[in-house]
């Protein structure tokens, strides 16, 4: 990948125009839905492309592109958002496909019509870790696509081998730890530091080099709340430093 292109990602809120910009940050128009990712429509693809940082802008905030693909004409779509702390809420509607299958919406004043894959989409200050889900959904709820993006990663590596720790608790007591990159059927020590407690096992690799999945939960007395995972191998050791509990909760 060349520096500074669009990294792609296969899988409260108000509107706010910087061209055809909107911020998932603030979002009150709309109550929450209960939509459900595991019931998406079927043949539709949707796509969130990570654009460059600005250079002159310094923010811990990541934004990006919504590419649809396979949508059905003669249906009204919205865009919806979902942070990891509240429900899916509607940040921009009257979405429809054009002659060339993409997403087009009229609503200003001058009729000008707006492109979805012109708009940046932006989930503001985030929790480290933590997925951040986007939809398309038609004006009735029965057509859904769905996508997810980690805006701030919780992310290590050396060499080819790469860990990477999901927040997936509303209570920052659980992170799934997955990797990628090891040698294929070899033995690695997997070790868990947190509350003055140490947990070491090891694992071996599977064929296809991933590290299989690790559910990781935190419990202890006290208020630290500092945590240390790492993954040993003979090529490589990757260490990650990260914070549990109340500490994951920090938007940065």
């Amino acid at each position: 990948m060349r520096p500074g292109s669009p990294r792609r990602i296969a899988p409260s809120l108000a509107l706010t125009v910087l061209l055809l910009f909107v911020s998932a940050a603030r979002v009150t128009a709309h109550d929450p839905a209960i939509l459900d990712p595991r019931r998406a429509t079927p043949g539709i693809r949707l796509e969130l492309v990570e654009l460059p940082q600005i250079p002159a802008v310094f923010s811990s905030s990541r934004r990006y592109r919504l590419v649809a693909t396979g949508v059905p004409p003669g249906v009204t779509f919205g865009v919806w958002t979902r942070d990891f702390a509240h429900g899916f809420h509607e940040v921009v509607s009257g979405f429809r496909a054009d002659g060339a299958g993409k997403l087009i919406s009229i609503q200003d004043s001058n009729g000008r019509a707006r492109d979805l894959n012109e708009m940046v989409f932006d989930p503001g200050a985030y929790f480290r870790g933590a997925i951040w889900e986007v939809a398309i959904v038609s004006e009735d709820r029965a057509i859904t696509a769905f996508t997810r993006v980690i805006p701030r990663p919780i992310v290590e590596q050396d060499g080819w081998c790469v860990v990477t720790l999901e927040l997936v608790s509303h209570r920052g007591q659980r992170f799934l730890a997955t990797g990628r990159g090891f040698v294929p059927g070899e033995e690695v020590v997997v070790e868990s530091r947190y509350a003055g407690r140490v947990h070491q096992r090891r694992q071996q690799i599977p064929p296809d080099g991933t590290l299989p999945p690790d559910v990781i939960s935190h419990a202890g007395p006290g208020s630290e709340r500092a945590a240390r995972y790492s993954v040993k191998g003979r090529s490589c050791h990757v260490t990650i430093e990260y914070e549990w509990g109340e500490h994951a909760f920090r938007r940065g």
